[in-house]
């Protein structure tokens, strides 16, 4: 992007200077030239969509920007601030010139006086709003304040933070005069954009971390900048930083605290991705550790970048020991897949069902004298667990094993199974509490780990699902008439479960009660009725919620790998997706569900 330059009236080219004279227009061909170049303009603002008449300034030029589907290039027009502009204009200028971030926001520090254009970090916070904002006079003199109906907030390390229904946020700015115009010279760091203008500048990208085990990848959806030139600098840098707040102590990083580019630049040539880091971390780290650093940043720029394919590690400009094949590490397993057989109950009994029929489970004992709800099957296959009619007692069982009471509370959440075979359920009484069994062999009889979430107490929990890489949990719960979808880190000691931690609340729309994942980074939500239609909503940790065909009489829902294996289901009938509508695939049986 160039920056755009302010031009006195009387600063016009010089003639000749070497240039070809050329004959001058006659006045019809001036008049159609005027013409095309008034329709040129009015073609450019429509096809603009969003563009605003500029009051501020002449024209700035833009580097084409790629999209998120970087299928079409948008170039944002900025103005740079005219002599004699007002300090309302300066203000709704700089704020319209958040968009430089292809040259570091050149135009926008031309309305910033020469020290705070120097020391104004751009990159440190994203605030999204929208709607028009107002400017309004300050509290002192020559300060104002510009208030914004807020959407989100993203961090200096991509972390978007969800802001609160009709959230506002006013920022504070002091103008003084320099030379005879206004100039800001006190403002917050970071940039301010409209919610269309985010979309199109900022690309989701997934960050991975491991699960404690080292097994599982587990994403961590950063939004960054979308500067193709930068984008793997960022990516690392942010990674480098480590998980986001909801995720600390729940995922881990193999990449050692302190450590650091050595220079603010991931090049990427012909596939490689070259990434210095400070050297003396670097080198105290082992063989093994280098391998799974490799592993985790090398899936991370192939899920994001399409022009990588190796990542090589630096120290002092010098590649460092990665150690031969019998060093490598597993590669992560990533949206780890659950099994496609479902467990249903059926005629007050536990029944197998793999999509098309349904089966008694061999070895098990009849559990219709508890009239079972809500099954649960473990990732294994072999342990199963339900609630009873009135969900206040939780029953595990398995084949060849009797039917035991593994816990009690008020208005139990159907239980879920992690992949380590630990078993889980909230109470729904406003206490917060969470409780957790090991259902390993060797283990049954261990007493069940009792938590108590402080951000719970007080909410109406209906559900709680542990995600396939059993770091996290879905948690949808009310409380004043307010529902609210939450994805929860969950930090372990060895494989004990200790707490949840503080939440990432996801948008929605509609009152959802009823929850389950669908893939590593979304989940599918609804509100069951026995007679009304129902949507079920899919909530993606790096889009805008989607709603599924509605269906009449949805009271469950189940989810195998991806969206197309969603599946609503009836009092007594289960339906699957073809296409965009409902396939009636299964009857006579209910609340079928899969691993998790």
């Amino acid at each position: 992007m160039t920056t755009a330059k302010s031009r006195n009236p009387g600063d016009l080219p010089s003639a000749g200077r070497g240039r070809p004279n050329r004959a001058r227009p006659t006045r019809p061909q001036r008049a159609a030239l005027l013409a095309a170049l008034v329709m040129a303009v009015v073609v450019l603002l429509t096809a603009g969509g969003c563009a605003t008449i500029p009051t501020y300034g002449p024209v700035g030029k833009s580097d084409p920007l790629s999209p998120r589907n970087n299928s079409v290039n948008i170039s944002f027009q900025q103005f740079a601030p005219v002599d004699g502009a007002s300090p309302e204009s300066i203000i709704r200028g700089f704020i319209d010139s958040g968009t430089g971030i292809s040259d570091d926001f050149q135009v926008a520090r031309q309305y910033l006086t020469t020290g705070l254009a120097q020391s104004w970090a751009a990159d440190k916070r994203t605030l999204v709003y929208k709607n028009a904002f107002t400017v309004t006079p300050g509290p002192n003199k020559d300060t104002f304040e510009a208030t914004f109906d807020v959407v989100s907030t993203v961090d200096a390390t991509g972390v978007l933070t969800p802001a609160a229904p009709n959230a506002t946020e006013t920022v504070e700015m002091t103008l003084v005069q320099v030379e005879g115009q206004w100039r800001i010279s006190k403002t917050p760091d970071g940039v301010v954009l409209t919610e269309a203008t985010f979309q199109t500048l900022y690309n989701p990208v997934a960050l991975y971390f491991y699960d404690p085990s080292f097994t599982f990848g587990v994403p961590d959806v950063r939004w960054l900048a979308g500067r193709t030139s930068r984008t793997a600098t960022a990516i690392v840098r942010a990674m480098l930083a480590g998980p986001a707040p909801y995720l600390k102590g729940a995922v881990v990083s193999s990449f050692p605290n302190g450590i650091a580019l050595e220079r603010d630049s991931v090049p990427v040539n012909n596939g490689l991705a070259k990434v210095g880091l400070t050297a003396q971390p670097l080198l105290e780290t082992s063989v093994k550790q280098r391998q799974q650093m490799h592993a985790q940043l090398l899936v991370t720029l192939q899920k994001s970048l399409n022009t990588v394919t190796e990542v090589q590690f630096l120290a002092d400009d010098r590649e460092v020991d990665m150690g031969g094949s019998a060093d490598s590490v597993p590669p992560m397993v990533i949206d780890n897949p659950v099994p496609n057989v479902q467990v249903a109950v059926a005629k007050n009994e536990l029944v197998s069902y793999d999509g098309s029929k349904t089966t008694p489970i061999t070895g098990m004992d009849s559990v219709a004298h508890l009239a079972p709800t809500a099954p649960a099957i473990s990732y294994s296959g072999k342990n199963f667990a339900f609630l009873n009619a009135a969900a206040t007692q939780l029953y595990t069982v398995a084949p060849g094993q009797p039917v035991a009471v593994a816990a009690n509370g008020v208005g139990l959440t159907p239980p879920s199974f992690a992949p380590n075979g630990w078993l889980w359920s909230a109470a729904g009484d406003g206490s917060g509490t969470v409780v957790a069994i090991n259902t390993n062999a060797g283990v049954k009889d261990a007493p069940p780990v009792i938590l108590t979430v402080p951000w719970l107490v007080g909410q109406h929990v209906t559900t709680l699902r542990i995600s396939r890489d059993g770091t996290r949990a879905l948690i949808i719960s009310e409380a004043n008439g307010v529902n609210r979808v939450s994805i929860t880190g969950i930090f372990k000691s060895s494989d004990v479960p200790k707490e949840l931690t503080a939440p990432n609340n996801l948008v929605h729309t509609g009152s959802p009660v009823l929850g389950v994942w669908v893939d590593d980074s979304s989940v599918a939500v609804m509100a069951p009725s026995a007679t009304e239609p129902v949507v079920i909503e899919i909530l993606d940790l790096a889009r805008a919620p989607a709603s599924l065909s509605e269906l009449g009489g949805v009271q469950w829902l189940s989810a195998g790998s991806g969206v197309r294996n969603v599946h609503a289901q009836t009092s007594n009938e289960i339906y699957s997706l073809v296409g965009n509508n409902w396939d009636l695939t299964g009857k006579d049986l209910a609340q079928a569900s899969f691993a998790g």
